[in-house]
């Protein structure tokens, strides 16, 4: 795993790394947060404080009380993929899915996207996303630009960060209102959810601008247009393509 956060996101793995340092960092300020507002967490926390030294004699800057908590944060993250959870669990990614590139692909493959029926949609998704379109644009040799492939996963990284910090936060908040300090949660949630609607549909409005890209990508073949219409047929068993030669 990288330890530089910033490098350019090329593949679904260098993702998680970097949600993975950004959400250890979001879980580190909530410790913070949480040890200056409430003596028990300080009290349990302040027995790890001691210096954590690395190679070199090298001391790391951060105590131990407040590192390996955020450190846990962050690996649990990793393992068990909340922002997916998160994502499945709020419907973010079925109606990305749905609403901009399974649309963007009927449309540009020449199949009536108005006719099909939203809850079949919903039922066959998985399988339209992964023959129309995850198997042009994902493994070891993608069909398509890879530097438009990588862009667009860079974006996402950036929406699922900020999701996760704003679900570390929000948490942090409600503890802090369950344990009597109510001014000062409430403002780490209002404080939250504020960034986050002003930030989250804009870094959404670019991952949607990539997406349709990669779709446009996809379909400017037209034997790969017409895998894209096979995909449809489990929703439309006879596609009508107005692109047919």
């Amino acid at each position: 795993m990288s330890l530089n956060p910033l490098i350019p996101v090329t593949d679904y793995q260098s993702m998680l790394n970097r949600i993975f340092w950004f959400t250890s960092a979001a879980a580190l300020v909530a410790v913070w947060i949480l040890r200056q507002h409430l003596d028990a967490v300080e009290s349990a926390l302040v027995q790890f404080d001691a210096s954590v030294e690395l190679d070199g004699d090298k001391i790391l800057p951060v105590p131990g009380g407040y590192l390996v908590p955020a450190l846990a944060v962050g690996f649990i993250s990793r393992v068990f993929r909340i922002h997916s959870m998160i994502a499945d669990w709020l419907g973010i990614r079925e109606r990305f899915e749905i609403d901009v590139i399974i649309r963007e692909l009927a449309l540009r493959a020449g199949v009536n996207f108005d006719a099909v029926d939203g809850a079949q949609l919903v039922r066959y998704r998985y399988r339209i996303m992964r023959n129309g379109f995850y198997s042009f644009v994902s493994g070891r040799n993608p069909q398509i630009d890879e530097l438009l492939i990588g862009r667009a996963l860079d974006m996402w990284s950036w929406f699922w960060i900020g999701l996760e910090a704003a679900v570390v936060f929000v948490l942090t908040g409600f503890v802090l209102i369950a344990s009597g300090v109510q001014q000062t949660g409430l403002i780490v949630v209002l404080s939250a959810l504020t960034l986050s609607a002003v930030s989250l549909p804009a870094i959404r409005n670019e991952c949607r601008r990539y997406a349709i890209a990669q779709v446009r990508a996809i379909v400017d073949d037209h034997q790969r247009a017409a895998q894209v219409r096979k995909a449809f047929e489990c929703v439309v068993p006879q596609v009508a393509s107005n692109r047919a030669a």
